[in-house]
């Protein structure tokens, strides 16, 4: 894969500096990349590895104000068709290629900081493409630990009659045209109504998807779903209790089948979907923070 740094626009703040990257994929597609440095020396990477219709902008508020401070180099790609990267907007040829995206980031993360400990972190859809990532990776690209944050490996979103309908219909007519929609229900998986706001008038959140992208996305969950044996490297799962995009029981049954022999889950009772967006937001933080402060000790050199 070729990669090459178009632009690092810095910008500072008391506490971290941000920057705006642009990649080159190979065929010469261009990947934005949002990153956030703490005004200190690292000590670990972070990767984030966004969800549905979204982007890593997101980030810059929900994540990146609590890592970076805490020595996190934090970096958040757009994934291809989202946010400000190119590609195919609400559609997608391979679903596959999102790992392409994340493999991008990484290896850019690691040529920036070769010495530090990678954790890749993804949120909602990302945390399929990030465990299918992980079981495929090539050595050099591994991260050292995986965070699934509002795990969707089971869904459980039940269509509407007419739903069906739309989809069947472009099923059988236009499988690329992004016709089906993905917002309108905002409110039952985000606690907090700020950011309910934020996602209805964001210009570069997807609205819609392709019935490909759809079809893709479920292949792409389905084999998730089946690798727990496959995760062999540190995990934390966290998840909301009242998360009504998922079916729980299944997936306490794929953590609990996870090879993993460092591995923790918490569920915050009260959370919806987006825990990073939630009134709960700063105890899954704490978990996330002391989680990776456990992570980044064992590649710290004694005495050092």
């Amino acid at each position: 894969m070729e990669l090459l740094d178009l632009a690092s626009n810095i910008n500072q703040n008391p506490q971290f500096s941000s920057e705006e990257i642009n990649l080159h994929l190979a065929g010469g597609l261009r990947l934005h990349m949002h990153g956030w440095l703490p005004n200190f020396a690292p000590d670990k990477v972070v990767v984030i590895v966004h969800g549905l219709g979204g982007h890593g902008k997101y980030y810059a508020s929900s994540a990146a104000p609590y890592l970076a401070p805490h020595g996190a180099a934090v970096y958040a790609p757009d994934l291809r068709g989202h946010g400000r990267s190119e590609g195919l907007r609400g559609d997608i040829e391979l679903f596959h290629s999102f790992l392409d995206d994340v493999a991008a980031a990484i290896r850019w993360a690691r040529l920036k900081h070769p010495e530090l400990p990678l954790f890749l972190l993804a949120e909602s859809m990302g945390t399929s493409i990030a465990i299918n990532y992980v079981v495929q990776a090539q050595p050099e690209l591994a991260p050292d630990g995986l965070i699934l944050v509002a795990c969707v490996i089971a869904p459980t979103v039940t269509p509407s009659v007419k739903e069906v309908f739309r989809t069947f219909w472009y099923l059988a007519t236009d499988r690329h045209r992004p016709a089906l929609p993905i917002t309108g229900r905002e409110e039952l998986g985000v606690r907090d109504t700020a950011f309910v706001q934020v996602l209805k008038a964001d210009p570069l959140f997807n609205r819609k998807i392709s019935v490909r992208f759809l079809t893709g996305m479920t292949r792409h969950m389905q084999q998730a779903a089946r690798r727990p044996h496959a995760l062999k490297l540190p995990i934390l799962l966290l998840q909301g209790g009242h998360d009504y995009t998922v079916r729980h029981k299944p997936t306490r049954a794929f953590f609990n089948r996870i090879a993993s022999a460092d591995k923790e889950m918490h569920v915050f009772p009260q959370a919806y979907h987006a825990i990073l967006n939630d009134p709960d937001a700063p105890q899954v933080r704490e978990r996330l923070l002391t989680w990776l402060e456990r992570q980044t000790k064992k590649f710290q050199v004694p005495g050092l």
